[in-house]
């Protein structure tokens, strides 16, 4: 009796060792074949799919590949939190981050820059973002005593935080006496059209206020180019703060209309402001030009220290604005004891201050889940525009009145320098 129960015991051991065997070379034989493994990979969060690059180095070489990557951004994550540039004359440049969704721990890519062992005399700061890439540079400027003159030399990099890998920027072609430092540096990315990146440079002349040329970086062929000819009679406009949409980067003029540059078809055209208003300065004011899930959003908020605003919306064929929301702050951010009116002492008049600044305007995936992202003096408030309802996001070290120099009037130049910079999670390559 006791010799059949023991040869039951490893009758049945061994078929369970067996059972196991089978299971181990069928996940090892799962684990082989490269199509199925990237699809289950493929609907993994991207901090799981970073840990899960230590599993193998086939596993690391299937995930860093440049196709798995352009698979999974047809189905991009949407942005994940903002970047909000301390302003103070710190070396180097420090951020603060502010999650959107406070439920879920979401940690910083970074709280400052440092690319190579760089070292400049201003730090690596962040310029531009578009869908999961940031434009930066870092500036060093000096002067000739000999010459009179001053020597401006900087370097541009494209960064993609989520895994921390940097591109440096080729040189920019052209003399130095003969043409002054880029007005502006606007990145276009979208990841659901291309894996490649464009960098969009509009440059000055030393001997002319008003005239510029525009030259285009392409990541897909490594150099720049000249798009198109010189033009003038944009002195008014704000090349500091280009928005990407519909292939096509558009800068606001203080005049009442923005330019844009249609890259496919090297061709600059402008359309009107939704609404011009008398003494409204771009250089002075906000940025009110966004984007936003594949839409172009102007935000209208005048007069200033007004809590009642207008979010207009481009027609995909640049026929016209329409008027998407109407935003009354009122009843929900007058809850938070930090939005009473304050008041800031100017060559000893007072005036009144904006008691927020808009940093972000984030459209949903429902109508409902739309919301903007607010700064409150030591406060990150989400505003849901839909259901009206404020939920505070986080503290802020850095309080609103030391942001006053970018939103003078109640909007930081969002996704531009200094401003805020949305931060979405993604595995493209730079």
């Amino acid at each position: 009796m006791r010799t059949n129960i023991k040869r039951y015991r490893k009758s049945k051991q061994r078929n369970v060792d067996e059972e196991e065997h089978q299971v181990i070379l069928s996940s090892a034989d799962l684990a082989s074949h490269d199509d199925v493994l990237t699809e289950i990979l493929l609907r993994l969060p991207i901090r799981s799919l970073l840990r899960s690059k230590c599993v193998s180095k086939h596993w690391r070489s299937l995930i860093s590949n440049h196709r798995f990557a352009h698979l999974r951004n047809p189905n991009p994550n949407p942005p994940r939190g903002l970047f909000l540039r301390r302003i103070a004359d710190v070396t180097p440049p420090k951020y603060d981050f502010v999650p959107f969704d406070c439920e879920k721990n979401v940690k910083p890519p970074f709280k400052t820059l440092n690319f190579h062992g760089n070292v400049s005399n201003s730090g690596i700061v962040v310029l531009h973002s578009s869908n999961g890439l940031m434009l930066c540079h870092s500036l060093h400027e000096y002067y000739r005593k000999m010459s009179k003159e001053i020597v401006y030399n900087a370097k541009y990099y494209v960064y993609n935080p989520t895994i921390n890998q940097v591109a440096t920027l080729p040189k920019l072609e052209g003399c130095d006496w003969f043409q002054r430092r880029p007005r502006g540096m606007t990145l276009a990315f979208d990841p659901m059209k291309s894996p490649h990146y464009k960098v969009v440079c509009v440059r000055g002349y030393l001997w002319s206020d008003h005239l510029y040329n525009i030259e285009i970086y392409s990541s897909e062929k490594g150099s720049w180019k000249m798009s198109g000819k010189p033009f003038a009679n944009q002195i008014d406009t704000e090349f500091m703060g280009g928005v990407y949409w519909n292939d096509a980067v558009h800068w606001i003029n203080k005049k009442g209309y923005i330019l844009y540059l249609k890259m496919d078809a090297d061709r600059l055209d402008q359309i009107p402001t939704p609404i011009v208003r008398e003494g409204w300065n771009v250089k002075r004011h906000c940025y009110p030009l966004v984007e936003s899930r594949d839409c172009l959003l102007f935000i209208d908020i005048f007069p200033p220290f007004s809590m009642k605003f207008d979010v207009h919306e481009m027609n995909r064929d640049y026929s016209g604005w329409s008027v998407k929301y109407h935003i009354d702050l009122n009843e929900s951010i007058t809850g938070f004891p930090e939005t009473t009116e304050m008041t800031l002492t100017l060559l000893g008049i007072f005036r009144p201050l904006q008691s927020f600044v808009i940093h972000c305007l984030v459209l949903g995936e429902r109508e409902e889940d739309s919301f903007l992202v607010l700064e409150v003096p030591g406060k990150a408030i989400r505003y849901n525009i839909v259901l009206k309802t404020c939920q505070e996001l986080c503290d802020l070290e850095i309080s609103r009145p030391s942001r006053l120099s970018v939103a003078d009037d109640g909007l930081s130049k969002v996704g531009r320098w200094p401003g805020a910079f949305q931060f979405y999670e993604s595995l493209c390559h730079v």
